[in-house]
């Protein structure tokens, strides 16, 4: 079955990365770290490697990360220089007990989601969530936790990677999984009180989708292999711990919290996927699809096609969960065992005794702009709920707590505040709150698409068309995120060879969950289309776990 007015967007599968053992590692079995101490502190250990250098002898600054190069990170970027000084005041406390040569500088940006997370990029960039500021107890849990993203850029872990992760590319699909629900809905659901029902439900289901959403792509963190994880937490242990800080009793309590976070996080996936499933069954009630949808579709194919989009979502989320999620952590309780054994052995005579600081935390948090960052998250978060509730007047009492603060001009403030205006149906301030957000050079893929979804539901599609062109170049001409809605809005348009020229350039990249989108985005189109070769099945890895 094909119905006229697709629309949601769904992450696909991260890239995964394997890396080989390294001299002076045991191999890993089951859960156990795999780094030994037994031959003293591992940063001595690897004196001889070719720290941060690639195969042709370059620094590793070749390979740019997706999450870099497409900018799903902006998603939940704020710029505070102030709080980034801070802690890159920190990260060079830090960095100065490293022995050998730097073969890149090294960058902190902050991301305005309340993980406690942080994870670095190719580039030298050190992403680090308001969550993590939020949530430590001390200076010396975040100086464990920079210490441990320091070690994967300064190991060359992604020099290491960069083969594989180059084959692997990122599946950049956003549209397939609720393709027959929120535009159908807004489509058709147009007269009547019925209608309005059904635009209603559809309304919803798509903003709980845009939550989850928000929720798994916040923060993109590159996939290591567990040998290179447990390699940063040995470096991590190693740098803090020279650099005075109390290593043994601030990595316990970091992998305690990662632990609890984990499983905050998992109740609000669980919770807001149950939402989203009673959302889609309230939108393909069949009484209510039967009155408004007489003479077409019957409401069993309706709902075996909505249901098969949910399918995925649901699907997808549940691959961002961390147990999910291959072979990168261990989990936290594996690491804390892992690196108190590493630590009795690395330093038999025991490590100094010392008091955990909170000197460095305290005046970061005393800052204004330190304040107004974890507000802002809180309001944006809470908005997001509201509109996946049904109530876009209360979602934007919200985000007015956000407008009040520095970062009122952010495009994770703008973004929400134009898709609120987009529920509330006012066209032509939700296009001008999107246009001011692509100004900043800190605007999403998302928000992109968000803008050219709107016009494509509304039958606007050279509008559509313009802003998908806008976004292709702002992100170095990579349109796998926008291809699918490209094939959508060109086939809704009637250009038929158009579209078929979209589908095949899509079925070209030969990345399953792309090519699902652009098949359903294309609709009877791609049953006219040869079978894309079969390929082996990479599970997807969204990201959004913790450091």
């Amino acid at each position: 079955m094909s119905l006229p007015r697709p629309a949601r967007a769904l992450a696909g599968a991260a890239l995964i990365a394997l890396a080989g053992l390294q001299p002076g590692l045991a191999a890993p079995r089951g859960d156990r770290f795999s780094v030994s101490g037994k031959g003293g502190p591992f940063i001595k250990a690897v004196a001889g490697r070719r720290l941060g250098v690639d195969a042709v002898g370059g620094p590793a600054l070749g390979l740019a990360s997706d999450a870099l190069k497409r900018g799903d990170y902006q998603a939940a970027r704020l710029r505070m220089p102030q709080t980034e000084a801070k802690v890159r005041a920190l990260l060079d406390r830090i960095e100065a007990r490293w022995p050998y040569a730097k073969t890149q500088p090294v960058t902190v940006r902050m991301v305005g989601i309340d993980y406690y997370s942080a994870y670095s990029l190719p580039d030298g960039s050190i992403m680090v969530g308001l969550g993590l500021l939020e949530q430590a107890r001390s200076d010396d849990e975040v100086a464990f936790v920079l210490a441990h993203e320091l070690g994967h850029i300064r190991l060359g872990h992604f020099a290491q990677n960069a083969g594989r992760a180059e084959k692997a590319d990122e599946t950049a699909s956003r549209l397939g999984a609720l393709y027959l629900i929120g535009s159908t809905a807004y489509g058709l659901g147009r007269g009547g009180s019925v209608g309005g029902a059904l635009a209603a439900a559809g309304a919803k289901a798509e903003a709980t989708s845009d939550y989850l959403h928000f929720l798994a792509k916040a923060m993109v963190e590159p996939t290591h292999s567990r040998v290179q994880e447990d390699e940063a937490d040995a470096l991590g242990f190693d740098l803090a711990q020279a650099a005075a800080f109390a290593a043994d009793s601030a990595s316990a309590q970091v992998f305690d919290t990662i632990q609890a976070d984990q499983e905050t996080r998992k109740a609000t996936q669980n919770a807001l996927t149950a939402q989203l499933k009673a959302q889609l069954g309230q939108l393909v009630n069949a009484d209510t699809a039967q009155s408004f949808l007489s003479g077409g579709p019957s409401p069993q194919s309706l709902k075996q096609g909505l249901f098969k989009g949910a399918g995925r979502l649901a699907l997808g989320f549940a691959a961002a969960r961390q147990e999910d999620s291959g072979p990168r952590h261990r989990s936290p309780q594996a690491r804390k065992k892992g690196i108190a054994d590493y630590s009795a052995d690395a330093y038999p005579g025991g490590l100094p005794l010392r008091d955990e600081q909170t000197a460095w935390l305290t005046q970061v948090r005393a800052a204004r702009e330190y304040q107004d960052g974890p507000a802002t998250v809180a309001a944006v978060r809470a908005a997001m709920k509201a509109r996946g509730d049904g109530d876009p007047a209360g979602a934007e009492r919200e985000l007015a707590k956000a407008a009040r603060t520095q970062f009122a001009s952010a495009p994770l403030v703008v973004n929400e505040a134009a898709r609120i205006r987009d529920d509330l149906r006012d066209t032509a301030r939700a296009d001008a709150l999107f246009t001011r957000a692509e100004q900043s050079p800190d605007q999403s893929i998302d928000g992109y698409l968000d803008h050219a979804r709107m016009f494509y539901r509304l039958g606007r599609d050279d509008r559509a068309m313009a802003i998908l062109r806008q976004g292709i170049a702002r992100f170095g001409a990579d349109d796998k995120p926008f291809i699918s809605l490209e094939v959508a809005v060109s086939r809704q348009e009637g250009r038929v060879g158009e579209a078929r020229a979209y589908l095949d350039k899509c079925l070209a990249y030969d990345q399953p969950d792309l090519t699902k989108d652009c098949q359903e985005a294309a609709g009877e189109l791609a049953r006219a289309q040869p079978a894309p070769p079969k390929r082996a099945l990479h599970l997807p890895s969204l990201p959004g776990l913790p450091f």
